[in-house]
């Protein structure tokens, strides 16, 4: 069985790794390699100068066949509600069409402090998406950091607050959480028919490792390591979860290249 429709693909600003992550550098190479979405990580460095702030939305413009969402520093926490960092962010943001924004998920936060954060964003207009994050290590603390992960779900649901999740497939089986593959296999699967059910469109943060320590320097092509990708996307074809599209968080150009064509070989058509 086949998807019933293409899934956008997309390259993270890592893939400029060896030119300091420059974003206007990544958006040039998805361009030029028909890369339809972009996930711009805006640090402090870019926001708090001016000039690269303004030159970055000026090119962004300029792509306007490039969907772009925007990864923050920090977690979804009081401190980032309080920070200059958020300030600064927050008017970016204000300037730019449909903000999509990606922040990490606080397992040490209370779920009323992780409320009033999305509160918070929702008023400024900001369509949010939670990424999976691993603080603790170990099962125990991992499986709690999920239970709590979808929880938050249920509250924003019935407060009427829409908040989508950006799943990072490979932290399900990094060594630091302790999972056996079938378990942390579950995991996602639970993840794919907890959203679908709902109707909630996901966003995919994929790479491909050939151990488990996930090190930059055994990162391969998806589908040719450890992560058992021909499983997730079997699942994902019979079970038909939304998948919103799929970032390529690689930090060199040539995996995201091979990983597109072993997508569209492997789980696409």
């Amino acid at each position: 069985m086949e998807l019933s429709t293409k899934i956008p693909l997309g390259i993270a600003n890592s893939v400029s790794a060896n030119f300091s992550y420059d974003p206007i550098d990544a958006l040039k190479f998805a361009r030029q390699l028909d890369f339809e979405r972009m996930q711009i990580y805006l640090n402090n460095d870019i926001l708090s100068v001016p000039h690269r702030a303004n030159l970055l939305k000026k090119q962004l413009n300029a792509a306007p066949e490039i969907f772009s969402y925007f990864h923050s520093e920090g977690y979804l926490n009081q401190q980032f509600v309080e920070s200059k960092y958020a300030a600064r962010l927050l008017r970016f943001l204000g300037e730019m069409e449909d903000a999509r924004l990606i922040i990490h998920f606080d397992e040490k936060a209370a779920l009323e402090e992780a409320l009033q954060a999305i509160d918070f964003l929702s008023r400024n207009n900001v369509k949010l998406y939670l990424e999976n994050y691993f603080q603790d290590k170990g099962r125990e603390a991992a499986e709690k950091n999920l239970r709590k992960y979808l929880a938050l779900y249920t509250l924003t649901s019935n407060h009427n607050v829409e908040i989508f999740p950006a799943l990072d497939i490979p932290r399900f089986f990094h060594q630091n959480i302790g999972m056996e593959p079938n378990v942390s296999l579950n995991w996602c699967y639970q993840m794919f028919n907890f959203f679908g059910n709902r109707g909630i469109p996901i966003l995919l943060h994929l790479i491909d490792t050939l151990d488990v320590t996930q090190t930059r320097n055994s990162y391969c092509p998806v589908g040719e390591g450890c992560i058992p990708y021909s499983k997730i996307f079997d699942f994902i074809r019979k079970t038909q979860p939304g998948i919103e599209a799929i970032i390529l968080e690689y930090e060199d150009k040539i995996n995201p290249l091979k990983s597109r064509e072993n997508l569209k070989k492997l789980f696409f058509f």
